[in-house]
């Protein structure tokens, strides 16, 4: 029929049959087909994966050649055909959307909307479906949520936006958390990576402290938040089933978190989770499921590797020494802490907490002659990261912390070991901080503190309810540090206190090649709802970018404490911290083994397992079996720092033994029983 109206069409009005014809094959493409309340859209062209999108009743259907989503727009519950298996998500709950509306907490649920409209959407490379809601009572909040396939490997994309007026969003869990009854193993990049089974008998939390019974502690209310080493190194996360898997990238991280829960005996349940920023939602935010029909741990680890070096998270260590080759100089040298004056504050909590260890001092020139010793005993190589040079010592009135301890022998004292490290062929690197800001600091004023939004609320702010947590007004404190109480500096002001720092040390002849910026990795950025300082978790970030360039600009060398994935292209090495539950992966070191250096005790087996440099205590005694762990751990390092970590396995089912494999061919076997290594070809 059609075919007959447009050969007539063309006759009578003389458009050319080859238009007809090309309108003919692309009418389908767009086409709406209704049949008793069922919708049919198919897409072909554009490049776009070859996607069919269909509605019956209330159930969308989006249909690809590998993937098949199903979502009702009742109770938004999803469910997805990977391949061979199928992944549920739970429907939607009370509370999966919180808004603040006049000043209070409302939580709602998503799929209590009153208004729905849910319509197909193809932006051209993904195809899929888009549902705006809104009339939740009381509230003029309009949302935008869009599931869409994209890609040869379809994977599952999902956004979520907002029009908000009057209400701010404070909190959507969308997409919602995996049912994971029947999954084996969730993965986690807690710390440096844990593989989490389903079964796992202990409670676990990410962030909250547990007690002696493994039962989480009732008085922490820290949160799940993104960029806190402890609940999220990389932003993702994984389940296994079988021999399938499947994985969630954040690709919106700066105002993130996600959903958590695992008691005694299981089952982990985890999903996104999106954060308020300064109050609103504000910007549109991602997350990708990405699918496997076979594939494990090592294999989303590989996929979020792809991601970071498409999105410019991983940069090669080789490309940092090319630009600075100070960091080459790093690569198999030994590191270690050391520590000049400890002097708690008499005003502080810790006074009385610790009472033996108040007071101790090291003169720098004492320093001095034990790294002549240490020169002298074989340690060839080693970075000094120096502690407790400020003026009070260790965490003292930062960010306000020179002249440098003038009981330890001041400018001068401090000048000499600088030019004692310098002659035994040692590099001098400074631990420094720039976000705890003491109230005793010379330069301490309220307005340059960070304020949360509102006097009403408990503290909010890293880390929590864990240090002793307080607050004046807008302003949170803590109390636990050797230096007593403090607030948080708003990130705007650090760069200048950090400039100010170290051209004094530069006026005075002190050169350090590096600089250990504490903190700065572990914890998560710092919003600021200061009108005068205002400032996002995002812009938060960028501010401690500005520290670390500046520092590699003109030191050269940059450390941080632990490392969470935005800090990777501006370190070049970070301290490790240990996982106390769960199964320990190194789902980092598959990610960015070959992008920085992380630090191991030279007798921690794990040092060896991923290949890391070797840092020692101040208490370490450097003699001969001492320095025969260490030249290990460093040989391996400097084989190792370059290459990728291709694989990890576990080769008993009581997880006792276990092996990495490197690009080169190098395979290092441990056996925690044994407490042995076999690292192939041994280290010569």
């Amino acid at each position: 029929m059609m075919k007959h109206f447009f050969r007539a069409f063309s006759g009578r009005f003389k458009v050319p049959a080859l238009y007809l014809s090309l309108l003919w094959w692309l009418l389908p493409c767009y086409m709406q087909a209704q049949q008793e309340g069922t919708a049919v859209y198919t897409n072909t062209i554009f490049g776009a994966p070859e996607v069919t999108v269909a509605r019956n009743g209330s159930v969308w259907t989006i249909t690809g050649k590998k993937q098949i989503v199903r979502f009702n727009e009742k109770d938004f519950l999803i469910h997805i055909k990977a391949g061979p298996e199928q992944w549920q998500l739970f429907p939607s709950q009370p509370g999966d959307l919180v808004i603040e509306k006049d000043q209070k907490e409302v939580k709602l649920r998503l799929s209590d909307a009153t208004v729905k409209h849910t319509e197909y959407f193809n932006t051209g490379y993904s195809v899929g479906i888009k549902l705006t809601a809104g009339g939740w009572k009381g509230s003029g909040l309009k949302l935008f949520f869009t599931m869409a396939l994209e890609g040869p490997s379809e994977e599952l994309v999902f956004t979520t936006a907002a029009e908000e007026k009057g209400e701010g969003v404070q909190r959507i869990d969308w997409p919602a958390a995996l049912e994971a009854s029947a999954v084996d193993y969730t993965l986690l990049s807690n710390i440096r990576g844990v593989l989490l089974p389903r079964n796992w008998p202990k409670a676990y939390h990410p962030i909250r402290t547990s007690e002696k019974d493994g039962t989480i502690t009732s008085t922490d209310r820290s949160e799940v938040e993104s960029n806190v080493i402890e609940s999220w190194s990389m932003s993702w996360w994984g389940f296994q089933k079988g021999a399938a898997a499947m994985m969630v990238i954040v690709e919106t991280p700066d105002d993130a978190a996600y959903q958590f829960h695992h008691p005694a005996g299981g089952p982990t349940v985890i999903g996104p989770r999106w954060q308020e920023s300064l109050g609103k939602l504000r910007y549109p935010r991602t997350a990708r499921f990405c699918f496997f029909d076979k594939g494990n741990y090592v294999s989303m680890a590989k996929r979020y590797r792809q991601y970071a070096i498409e999105s410019g998270l991983f940069v090669p260590l080789k490309n940092k020494v090319a630009i600075q080759p100070e960091v080459g100089a790093l690569i198999g040298t030994p590191i270690v802490r050391s520590g000049i004056l400890t002097n708690y504050n008499p005003e502080g909590a810790r006074w009385n907490r610790d009472p033996d260890s108040r007071h101790s001092v090291v003169s720098f020139d004492e320093k001095a002659r034990e790294f002549r010793r240490w020169k002298d005993a074989g340690l060839k190589k080693l970075m000094v990261v120096l502690t407790g040079w400020p003026k009070l010592g260790y965490d003292r009135q930062h960010p306000d912390v020179l002249p440098p301890a003038p009981e330890a022998g001041g400018w001068q004292g401090m000048r000499r070991l600088s030019d004692t490290l310098r002659s035994l062929g040692y590099l001098l690197g400074l631990h420094d901080q720039y976000r705890d800001y003491y109230t005793d600091a010379p330069s301490f004023d309220t307005q340059f503190a960070i304020h949360e939004a509102s006097a009403d609320r408990p503290p909010s702010v890293f880390p929590g309810t864990r240090f002793g947590d307080s607050k004046q007004g807008v302003i949170p404190y803590m109390d636990y540090w050797d230096g007593g109480k403090m607030s948080y500096l708003n990130g705007r002001l650090m760069l200048g206190h950090m400039k100010k720092n170290y051209q004094w040390l530069f006026d005075h002849q002190i050169q350090p090649q590096a600089s250990y910026l504490d903190v700065f990795g572990y914890v998560p950025p710092d919003e600021d709802f200061n009108p005068q300082n205002r400032l996002t978790r995002t812009g938060a970030l960028n501010e401690r970018k500005k520290l670390y360039l500046w520092a590699k600009a003109h030191l050269g060398i940059v450390g941080t404490e632990t490392a969470c994935d935005w800090t990777v292209p501006y370190v070049d090495f970070s301290s490790p911290l240990r996982a106390r539950n769960g199964i320990t992966v190194p789902l980092w070191d598959l990610v960015y083994h070959d992008a920085l250096l992380t630090t191991y005790n030279p007798d921690d087996l794990y040092g060896l397992l991923n290949a890391g440099l070797p840092q020692f205590g101040r208490n370490t005694k450097v003699d001969a079996a001492s320095l025969a762990l260490i030249e290990r751990m460093s040989r391996l390092n400097k084989r190792l720092a370059f290459t990728e970590m291709t694989n990890h396995e576990f080769l008993n089912t009581d997880f006792t033994r276990e092996r990495t494999t490197f690009e080169d061919g190098t395979t290092v076997t441990i056996d925690w029983n044994k407490k042995s290594v076999i690292i192939n070809p041994e280290i010569k």
